[in-house]
């Protein structure tokens, strides 16, 4: 007869065991992360501080970078708000004069980053701790990775829709009394594309040539807001999520304006990120991409307005996730372009449809 009680007693054990490999587990890898920062920081104390060329609104970047000084309070952060093909244009010329450029480029262009890892620009033996706790598209090519896989999403006029919410650019389409004026990205800025391209991918054409000559595109993310809050628009559609922040840290924007996913075709735009391979502040520069990927950087980039995705890992009081856009939209309405040369293959062709439309 097996005896209850040395049943129970083994069970205990064996939870015991559990526990203890589990708290081993958990200190090696804080000792490995220690490891691999401690002289990174000696290091960073030796060097001139970070440069950044990047695409992310100042507001939004600044509420990223300030909590990274907060941690590394020594290390000065110079950022430039650059549109993307500056962002590599630039660091490009500085580099082959051998003059201060960046020590980090973050850009929302896949087709730039392909021919940035073919030109070298990246670090390419970089690995960030921590990026084995993301999806495995978050490195793309050597020393490449994706800082943020920012879902476009729907900015609306709630005053003048009277509470309506849009359901998806189909919706927009279909509904030419209500949807008069909108406003978006044009196919030549290369967040515009990349989320154009997406929702090609998922619901074609056909709701881009029904909204036609109703849509009055812009540039950026800012003057679309300005648009939209204005009245010169009802709604902004496929526009960057970082206009989630401006909403909620701008007093008057939130009496007008709202946002949503579009839960028709949610278009995933990959902003990238790479440490420079001519950086001059070289292990400031893995700090920081080391801070991104950690917890308490995901915790940042969430309230930043960016979209964390560490797997596991729930930031407190914020819903900017991409876990948070598969439980709102459903995976198969979801599309992630990969830095690949289909895509850069398809942006001619793409470009002087989405032109025939829109003009």
């Amino acid at each position: 007869m097996i005896s209850f009680s040395r049943v129970r007693t083994a069970s205990v054990a064996a939870v015991a065991l559990i526990a203890v490999i589990a708290s081993a587990l958990v200190a090696g890898t804080a000792s490995a992360a220690k490891q691999a920062t401690d002289p990174l920081i000696a290091q960073s104390k030796k060097e001139q501080g970070l440069v950044f060329y990047g695409n992310p609104p100042t507001a939004n970047f600044n509420a990223l970078a300030d909590k990274f000084k907060a941690a590394y309070p020594w290390i000065t952060v110079t950022s430039y708000d650059l549109d993307d093909n500056t962002i590599f244009s630039k660091y490009a010329s500085e580099a082959a004069q051998g003059v201060r450029t960046a020590d980090i480029l973050i850009a929302s262009a896949p087709n730039l980053w392909v021919y940035a890892s073919r030109k070298g620009y990246a670090m390419k033996t970089f690995t960030p701790v921590g990026i084995d706790k993301f999806p495995k598209f978050a490195k793309q090519f050597k020393g490449i990775y994706i800082m943020s896989p920012d879902p476009t999403i729907i900015v609306y006029n709630k005053l003048l829709l009277k509470g309506k919410v849009p359901s998806g650019v189909g919706e927009i389409a279909n509904d030419p009394q209500t949807y008069n004026k909108v406003t978006g990205y044009t196919v030549d800025n290369t967040f515009g594309y990349t989320g154009l391209y997406g929702y090609a991918q998922l619901k074609g054409w056909s709701n881009f040539q029904a909204i036609g000559k109703r849509l009055t595109p812009q540039t950026g993310v800012g003057g679309q807001l300005q648009l939209v809050a204005q009245g010169g628009a009802v709604a902004a559609y496929l526009t960057s999520p970082t206009a989630r922040f401006t909403l909620k840290s701008n007093a008057q924007y939130q009496q007008l304006l709202d946002w949503t996913y579009v839960n028709d075709g949610e278009a995933l735009v990959p902003r990238g990120i790479a440490v420079t391979a001519k950086a001059q502040s070289p292990a400031s520069a893995k700090l920081f991409l080391n801070f991104v990927y950690s917890t308490a950087g995901q915790q940042a980039i969430c309230d930043a307005g960016f979209t964390a995705f560490r797997t596991g890992f729930t930031p407190a009081g914020c819903t900017n996730t991409l876990a948070d856009v598969y439980a709102k939209v459903g995976a198969k309405n979801v599309y992630l372009p990969g830095f690949t040369q289909k895509f850069v293959n398809a942006r001619p062709a793409f470009t002087k449809q989405w032109h025939g439309i829109f003009g």
